[in-house]
């Protein structure tokens, strides 16, 4: 029995070991199989980017049909992180630019998405292949050969990325306008053109970045309104309006925060400029925020003591019905700036405001008592303190804001009535067409 299992064991190993030997004769069959395979692959994908080359290079090539070959070539994986491949295409991209320009030149027809567009690729392939030449061979060495020709290629045509971008601005085709632009900044600083340092000494580079600002905006895409506004910023004769487009981006894209921040910047840089401030008050006052727009113009005061900031605390203050400090902060204003219409206006409410406040709180008094008497001229006493504040507004009205007319119109109607000014309430009635 026991020489009976012996001999069923090793029957077992035997199989065991042939069928090993049939796998490993098998698996080395399939990877031979497989190397001859990709070796066919690579010979392939190579005879591609070879024909491609040809057809370039020959004088009587097709260009579309080395156009076609290249892009299979860079789909494919075996020659898509060849340096070569993107040469030559960006090569083929050079002969379409070269063709259409010529015809520019010769004031011919010519083809604007071409020209454009093979310009465009140029900067892709030539980039691409720059990107991939800059890879440490085997033997941890850098062959550049293509870098000295390409630098001196795209540095004499990158201004031509802006000529399209201003084309396609100017026909609306904002889409276009924006990826042209858009790649003039971007490559700026490719490694390739170190040796210009473009970011720094291209002072044409803040404003393309204004331009791709508008062209984000006439999309309505807010976010591409934003990717270049910073550089815009560092213009300074499109600063402020930079500023005011990046607020209005954040505004459309919901994002509160940083609406508000960019106004602040906007006011502390421009603090004349409305639509800053006006924006802030507005917001601050429509969410209750009085104590956090008090805090921002005492900050701002501090900064820079310009009227705007106590205009606003005078803002605060009326709308917390603090008339008296408003009053105070409001003629304040009117010291540093004698033209400040807005403070004009909002002094003589908070005199009518008080007036109407005291005439309210006289109830059933008797009005033939002295104390009734007493009340009136107290009441008018505070018509009078609005009234040549009305007439100086009226003075300084220069009539571009319809605004102001209705300020003073509306005020001086009060007063003349309140004060039993006849001849003059009978004027304000013609003026307002009473």
């Amino acid at each position: 029995m026991k020489k009976v299992l012996l001999f069923m064991a090793a029957a077992v190993m035997s199989v065991s070991i042939t069928f090993a030997q049939a796998d490993a004769k098998a698996a080395a069959k399939a990877a031979k199989e497989a190397a001859k395979a990709l070796k066919a692959e690579i010979k392939a994908a190579n005879k591609v980017l070879r024909e491609a080359q040809g057809q370039l290079n020959a004088v009587d090539g097709n260009i579309d049909q080395a156009n076609a070959l290249i892009e299979s070539a860079i789909e494919n994986k075996h020659t898509a992180s060849n340096p070569d491949t993107w040469y030559t295409a960006g090569k083929i991209q050079e002969k379409y630019y070269n063709t259409e320009n010529e015809k520019m030149y010769l004031q011919q027809a010519y083809n604007q998405d071409k020209f454009f567009g093979s310009l465009s690729k140029m900067f892709d392939y030539y980039l691409k292949c720059d990107e991939l030449e800059q890879i440490p061979d085997a033997k941890g060495k850098v062959v550049a050969k293509y870098r000295p020709e390409i630098t001196d290629l795209l540095s004499r045509v990158r201004i031509n990325l802006v000529s399209g971008g201003v084309t396609y601005f100017n026909d609306n085709k904002n889409d276009k306008a924006f990826d042209l632009f858009s790649k003039f900044i971007e490559t700026s600083d490719a490694p390739l053109f170190d040796s210009f340092n473009f970011m720094e000494t291209d002072s044409l580079i803040p404003e393309i970045a204004y331009y791709a600002t508008l062209a984000g905006l006439k999309l309505e895409d807010y976010n591409k309104a934003l990717k270049y506004v910073d550089i815009a910023m560092k213009k300074d004769d499109v600063a402020q309006k930079a500023i005011e487009y990046k607020a209005m981006s954040y505004l459309n894209l919901g994002d509160t925060l940083n609406w508000i921040n960019a106004l602040k910047l906007g006011v502390e840089k421009y603090p004349s400029v409305e639509y800053f401030y006006s924006n802030l008050i507005s917001y601050y006052n429509n969410n209750d925020n009085t104590a956090e727009l008090m805090a921002f113009a005492d900050d701002m005061l501090a900064k820079n003591p310009l009227p705007i900031f106590r205009f606003v605390k005078g803002f605060v203050y009326q709308n917390m019905k603090e008339l008296d400090k408003a009053i105070e902060e409001y003629k304040v204003c009117i010291e540093q700036d004698p033209d400040y219409t807005g403070a004009y206006r909002n002094l003589g409410i908070c005199y009518c405001q008080k007036a109407q406040d005291l005439s309210d709180a006289m109830g059933n008094i008797d009005v033939k008592s002295k104390a009734y008497k007493a009340k009136k001229e107290e009441i008018n006493a505070f018509y009078k303190l609005a009234l040549p504040v009305y007439e100086k507004l009226r003075k300084i009205d220069d009539g571009t804001d319809p605004e102001v007319k209705n300020a003073w119109t509306n005020g001086l109607y009060t007063c003349y009535y309140m004060l039993n000014m006849g001849k003059e309430f009978e004027e304000i009635e013609k003026i307002m067409g009473l």
